[in-house]
């Protein structure tokens, strides 16, 4: 059995349907099967890209599945199976649920980083710059860090409640998100039990794609990206 049917049968068989009845007709199924090592790079703390870094193939999304209709841009594959998966939600009754943020660009980040800093030594004047730097970093990414950099990470959140915060676990999507997002291509980047190797604290709006195989194998192990790539420096 190839790659690809391993992977399928038991999709199949979660989605009530036999590999003859349609299940392998699944939606942008040659984007979300993908195998290419290009949607695993690793980009955190420790392994950051260059400012001149651009991704290729940056595809907008439909903007009926973002915030506001804004554009949000991901790679062609990611933002294919993500596409899918949002519909799929807003199928099984999830209608609030959209894409807020997609890539990034360097310089996007680093005002992001450094407005974060400013907030922040404003919310504590006694801490040091030090203090402040790093308590920012348990939560946003310094520039050339950023997973969205690598166009293949999405945060998602709740049309009914627009904050990105640890109360998105609360809402019914994201267990079937905890469920079936790896179908999809996608796994939680940032779990609340794996704070120490990601460097980053619990995220549920947070979702990388890495293709189908890779997620699969990373959700049903309960690993990291970190892990599944054995990187942990």
């Amino acid at each position: 059995m190839n790659i690809f049917k391993a992977i399928l049968l038991p999709l199949c068989l979660i989605c009530g349907m036999t590999m003859t009845a349609g299940c392998n007709q699944i939606e942008n199924s040659e984007y979300i099967y993908t195998e290419n090592s290009e949607y695993l790079v690793l980009l955190n703390k420790t392994h950051p890209s260059g400012e001149s870094y651009c991704p290729p193939d940056l595809t907008a999304l439909d903007s009926t599945l973002t915030l506001y209709g804004k554009e949000v841009e991901l790679r062609l594959y990611a933002a294919k199976a993500a596409e899918t998966m949002i519909r799929e939600l807003h199928a099984q009754g999830y209608t609030d649920i959209v894409v807020t943020s997609g890539y990034r660009s360097y310089a996007y980040q680093s005002t992001l980083f450094y407005t974060y800093l400013s907030q922040e030594a404003a919310a504590h004047p006694n801490w040091s710059e030090a203090q402040v730097k790093e308590y920012v970093l348990t939560y946003s990414a310094a520039p050339g860090t950023s997973e969205h950099h690598t166009g293949n990470a999405i945060d998602l959140i709740s049309t009914n409640y627009v904050v990105l915060d640890e109360t998105f676990a609360q809402n019914p999507a994201y267990e079937w998100l905890q469920q079936n997002a790896h179908r999809y291509g996608f796994i939680l980047r940032y779990p609340a039990d794996k704070t120490e190797i990601t460097g980053y604290s619990y995220e549920p709006w947070h979702y990388r794609f890495v293709g189908a195989a890779a997620a699969t194998e990373i959700h049903e192990h309960g690993l990291t990206l970190e892990e599944y790539l054995g990187i942990l420096d």
